[in-house]
């Protein structure tokens, strides 16, 4: 009688032989990006360039949204915005700063002159993202590539653009800012909690950082990871942003980085928070990236 052959193994199912994805690889892939693409020095490098960009992308922004509003309360609302985050001597800085670039230039070709170089100056801060999101996204294999005089004014004026698209959701943020005051003001004698209203105010704050990420992003001429990536990575980043702005402007409010620095305080302040909005955005665009590497592959045909 002979002997029964061995059984053979059974090869596993695709899905029991592959490792469990472990709920922290993602995160841990996204700041793995975010160091890797050298995510602290570039936002230092952004808050320099948004520095230099700021007045003349604010008197952009006045502009557009002049047309809507008087110019006069757009400035008052976006200073006491800037004044609620950074605190009453940051908010001087960007009003002494919006205020020179608005002087008036003498004779015509000096005001054509001004007016191209406030349209160029406004863009820069959105060239420099493009090289930072070509960074941040690039495949291993990928050598960065230089961009043509036709691509860089291409990008400037989806920048100049984006701005236009950006005032309208600021006026739509003024707008519900001033409806909430005036529910809290009326409401505040009737109905004693408030907390509703200050979730609502929250909650419409972090809607215009997700769509300000997400428009940032999407703005970006190089590969880019696709469309529900970049959305659950704009969500991230503005959850962090929200969450981490009412720590600094805690922090910032006070005198302990006016004391240290002493007369330049101020603008040292608005710096630690050009610097800060830029490493979440690119942290956010590092999420987008590694959610992306996470996700299964998708099979032709499939969306």
């Amino acid at each position: 009688m002979s002997e029964p052959l061995p059984e053979t193994p059974r090869p596993l199912a695709p899905d029991a032989a592959a490792p469990p994805q472990l709920w922290y690889a993602w995160p841990v892939r996204a700041i793995e990006l975010w160091l890797e693409a050298d995510g602290p020095r570039m936002s230092a490098a952004m808050s320099f360039y948004g520095m230099l960009s700021l007045a003349p992308l604010l008197v952009v922004m006045v502009a557009s949204l002049g047309w809507w509003l008087d110019r006069a309360v757009v400035e008052y609302n976006l200073l006491a915005q800037i004044r609620t985050f950074t605190g009453e001597r940051t908010a001087e800085v960007v009003r002494q700063a919006l205020a020179s670039a608005q002087a008036p230039s003498e004779g015509l070709v000096a005001s054509v002159v001004a007016l191209l170089l406030l349209l160029w100056g406004a863009t820069g801060v959105f060239a420099e993202l493009q090289s930072a999101f070509s960074r941040i996204w690039q495949t291993v294999t990928a050598a960065p590539s230089r961009l043509g005089w036709r691509e860089t004014a291409t990008l400037r004026l989806r920048g100049l653009a984006y701005l236009l698209v950006m005032g309208f959701l600021l006026l739509l943020s003024l707008v519900l800012s001033a409806a909430l005051a005036v529910a809290t003001a009326w409401l505040g004698v009737y109905f004693p909690y408030r907390l509703p209203l200050l979730v609502l105010s929250e909650g419409a704050s972090f809607l215009f950082a997700t769509a300000l990420f997400l428009g940032l992003m999407r703005l970006s001429a190089s590969p880019k990871p696709r469309l529900r990536f970049l959305a659950l990575g704009a969500l991230l980043g503005a959850g962090l942003f929200t969450v981490g702005r009412h720590g600094l402007s805690s922090y910032l409010s006070g005198a302990a980085v006016v004391s240290a620095y002493g007369a330049a305080g101020s603008l040292v302040a608005l710096l630690v928070w050009i610097y800060f909005s830029s490493a979440v955005l690119l942290l956010a665009a590092a999420c987008a990236k590694a959610l992306e590497e996470q996700a299964p592959a998708v099979q032709p045909g499939s969306r």
